[in-house]
């Protein structure tokens, strides 16, 4: 008490009193304190660190009580101001320099750092080693996975998952999670406590929680401690784990042996998944408990569901199910009731988890298949119905939906797929007309009594006429008069390559550049010699292409084409490819551009995306090929050949300047000479 007032005469006496035996309670512990302070008093104004652990505490204690004149000490080593817990040659030090000072190279990895653990032989092992070391790993009381024990309770085993604190409201988030001094006026989540310690990263530059540290001890966030040079693939990726072959990646981890364990179902050694079961094993048993209700039971209705699901690839589906959205929408599902339906799956979100097990159901024969073009637009035409204002637009926005766009992709879609293009001519066309009926609307009108020169002042704002159709429609069933809408002048500039040498150029390449991505090159090809649209391009399937002992033909219109044999090979490689990739699939779904989404062919504009990305630009390559074909061929030869129709073949036979009048009689003196 003494040594304390000279520093802080201030002090409260009694309060000293209670402070230093409730934190010395023995008598011969006060004495030894006592007597290390009066022969270096300089203890508590800053060399502690030259103190016993009791010195430590006793400085600490006193800072937190207000006394002053006392200095906590330093870390002797970096010089932080930090907790000093550990010790070395006489003096206390933090924790980061004693791990750093007693860092030894592992046994199996090599890597100087912390021993966390030892071999059955005595080995020092570093964290991450220890974690795979099969002598060290025992099944978790909790879990039942295979892990390394973190804890010992009442004779159970207990991993280091498992150990999760307590649940209480985070200080500074808000949330409530599991959290670290729950016992305190201040419980802090594993993210804030850590965010607490983050500094920039010496590498990256961005203020990151620090996951390592460089041999200077420089700080390096997650991203950038991880990454390394792989053993097994010699790039620089991030280490997955440590082996005796040297550092890692995922996927070459993945691929070794020593990541194969034996699965505690079947028994097979491969890598595992969760419970000491492999993908295989594991997949029925996650399904299940993710389509369970309340009381722990899949319910009759959703049986048909879960049979689906377990066909499905086992890796595949641990993946897709693996983010929460798609847990979130099969949670959804399994705290519904009634039978399984598509009008279900449409209440359902997200969109790309439900559209997904949507097209399993379907392929399954669980759900009906369904033109998921034509319902998409059903929902979306109840979108934009609700924008009209008026309830007597609505209703007359209603009609035209219904009877107009509605009606006729529902005939189309009876014989074939709607295209993506035609939904959204239509969506197009709906919107436009919402807009109209709101804009009239405003200005206090409606169908019935606007004016030409209202429709004029109209078209300054919709200027590519995209509600003509309604206005047509509208005036043929009575719901207004004396209006149109001109057409608008959309008359096409056939903008082609300048260089005819330039489109055989860019063919020779597709032909013989084997760095190229095989779909893309086939997909070039089509553009610049046969002239396809992306979207026509998109909706081939494997079907489309005939291969024979002697040729491969190719059908695009109503004649099959026979192509030569550099690109013969190209096409043959790409459906063999194809048939391998839907070994498991329906014969009705092997698109030859599939979608990621299965039983879907690729989105159009994403392979128009693909072409430009190769150098490829779509409009010019097939106007440029069809100007050239429309020169040297007749229009009924192109309609059946390249499956455009004749009209759009007849306006460019006239473009290139060959009408071919005399081809009709060229064609009658042949059959007369036949």
């Amino acid at each position: 008490m003494a040594v304390v007032q000279r520093l802080d005469p201030s002090t409260d006496r009694a309060l000293l009193v209670d402070l230093i035996i409730g934190l010395v309670p023995e008598t011969k512990s006060r004495r030894a304190l006592a007597n290390k302070l009066q022969k270096r008093p300089g203890l508590l104004t800053g060399a502690g660190a030259r103190g016993t652990p009791m010195v430590i505490r006793l400085i600490d204690a006193l800072l937190s009580h207000g006394v002053t004149g006392v200095v906590a000490p330093p870390c002797p080593f970096c010089h932080r101001d930090v907790s000093l817990s550990r010790g070395h040659e006489g003096l206390r030090c933090c924790k980061s320099c004693w791990d750093r000072i007693h860092a030894k190279p592992c046994a199996r990895c090599g890597t100087i750092t912390q021993m966390a653990r030892r071999t059955l032989e005595g080995q020092s092992l570093c964290d991450a080693c220890a974690r795979t070391e099969p002598a060290l790993l025992e099944p978790c009381d909790t879990c039942g996975r295979m892990r390394l024990p973190s804890r010992r309770r009442d004779g159970l085993v207990i991993c280091h998952a498992c150990c999760a604190p307590p649940l209480a409201t985070c200080s500074e988030c808000g949330k409530g999670k599991p959290c670290h001094f729950v016992d305190t006026a201040a419980p802090l989540c594993k993210n804030c406590s850590a965010n607490r310690r983050a500094q920039p990263c010496s590498r990256c530059g961005q203020q990151r929680v620090v996951h390592t540290r460089t041999s200077s001890g420089e700080a390096l966030c997650k991203t950038c401690g991880s990454v390394g040079l792989c053993a097994g693939c010699g790039r620089e990726r991030p280490i997955r784990a440590r082996t005796e072959a040297g550092d890692m990646c995922q996927t070459c981890y993945k691929n070794d042996p020593l990541s194969h364990r034996q699965c505690n179902r079947c028994g097979v050694l491969g890598p595992l998944h969760r419970f000491g079961l492999c993908a295989i094993c594991a997949w029925p048993d996650v399904i299940t408990r993710l389509l369970a209700g309340p009381g722990g039971q899949v319910r009759a209705d959703l049986e048909p569901v879960r049979a689906a699901l377990t066909t499905i690839d086992a890796r595949a589906g641990l993946n897709w199910v693996a983010r929460a959205r798609t847990q979130q929408m099969l949670s959804a599902l399994a705290s519904g009731s009634g039978p399984i339906s598509h009008a279900v799956l449409d209440q359902l979100t997200p969109s790309a988890a439900t559209a997904h097990l949507r097209t399993i159901l379907v392929e399954q024969a669980v759900l009906p298949p369904r033109d998921e073009g034509l319902a998409g637009l059903e929902q979306a035409v109840k979108r934009r119905i609700s924008r009209v204002h008026d309830p007597v637009d609505r209703k007359i926005l209603q009609s035209y939906a219904t009877w107009h766009h509605l009606r006729r992709l529902r005939a189309i879609a009876s014989r074939r797929r709607v295209t993506q293009d035609q939904v959204v001519y239509a969506c197009n066309a709906l919107t436009a007309a919402a807009a109209l009926l709101n804009w009239l609307h405003e200005r206090n009108q409606h169908l019935a009594t606007c004016t030409q020169d209202d429709i004029d002042e109209w078209l300054g704002i919709d200027a590519f006429s995209r509600s003509r159709g309604f206005v047509a429609w509208a005036v043929s069933r009575g719901h207004a008069k004396d209006i149109k809408i001109p057409p608008f002048n959309n008359t096409p500039v056939r903008r082609v390559f300048n260089d005819h040498d330039q489109r055989w150029a860019l063919a020779r390449q597709l032909l013989h550049d084997d760095s190229m991505v095989l779909d893309d090159r086939v997909a070039g090809l089509l553009v610049l010699l046969y002239a396809q649209r992306a979207a026509r391009i998109t909706q081939l399937t494997i079907d489309h292409i005939t291969i024979n002992d002697n040729a491969v033909e190719l059908t695009l219109g109503q004649t099959p084409i026979v192509v030569p044999d550099a690109f013969a090979d190209l096409l043959e490689a790409l459906v063999n490819d194809r048939q391998v990739s839907n070994a498991s699939r329906p014969e009705e779904n092997t698109w030859l551009y599939p979608a990621a989404r299965l039983g879907q062919p690729l989105a159009s504009r994403t392979l128009l995306q693909r072409l430009r990305a190769i150098g490829i630009q779509p409009t010019l390559g097939r106007n440029t090929a069809l100007m050239q074909m429309a020169a040297e061929m007749p229009p009924a030869v192109l309609n059946k050949l390249l499956g455009i129709s004749l009209d759009r073949a007849t306006r460019w036979t006239q473009e290139a300047g060959s009408s071919r009048s005399g081809y009709a009689a060229e064609v009658a003196r042949r059959s007369r000479q036949d």
